[in-house]
């Protein structure tokens, strides 16, 4: 249950940000301008900490439900288990977040999300022919790629999961800022 709690929540709001995009499509992408007395800058801005204040719900919702899933199955809840599966859900959406609003900025909603989609179908493909290259060429290779990733887990401590959430978060961050300048100069540059 605390699966399917998670995934659609968290598919509801990685769409929430988008549907001020949506309604300024329909507007032809004047309304936001005429509605909110601000600069355009702000309205990216403020675009980008609705983003923030959804993460932070994702991550409450996460801890919640994570927790709520340990008590139910063992009575017991481990706080590090909450913490990676919050880290991982945050990190995951902000990167998210941080392709799509610039791809909506760009493009029209539908198309962002169909560029979206075919990034992920591409990535997905790319990996898979990688895998299915090395199974035929070097099958032993796949074998020590496998072993290196679950010798590396188990190697890894409580200090190594701190390192390896500190270093997601910082590269969430830094999509975050990317996302938010590409998102400025597409929106800024556009003519309405």
């Amino acid at each position: 249950m605390p699966g399917a709690a998670i995934g659609g929540v968290s598919a509801m709001l990685a769409l929430l940000p988008l549907n001020a995009f949506t309604f300024e499509q329909q507007g032809q992408n004047n309304w936001m301008n005429g509605v909110v007395p601000v600069r355009r800058v702000h309205q990216v801005i403020g675009r980008y900490l609705v983003v923030g204040a959804c993460a932070l719900i994702l991550a409450l919702e996460v801890a919640v439900c994570v927790g709520a899933g340990m008590w139910f199955e063992s009575g017991t809840i481990q706080f590090s288990g909450i913490a990676i599966s919050v880290v991982t859900a945050a990190v995951m959406y902000a990167l998210l977040e941080s392709v799509l609003i610039p791809l909506c900025y760009r493009f029209t909603y539908q198309k962002a999300l169909l560029t979206m989609m075919l990034i992920c179908i591409g990535l997905g493909a790319a990996i898979a022919a990688v895998f299915a290259l090395l199974a035929k060429l070097a099958p032993a290779s796949i074998d020590a790629l496998v072993s290196w990733m679950v010798s590396s887990a188990e190697i890894m401590s409580d200090a190594g999961m701190i390192w390896l959430a500190l270093g997601g978060v910082v590269l969430a961050a830094a999509a975050a800022v990317v996302s938010l300048f590409v998102s400025l100069h597409v929106y800024l540059a556009k003519e309405f």
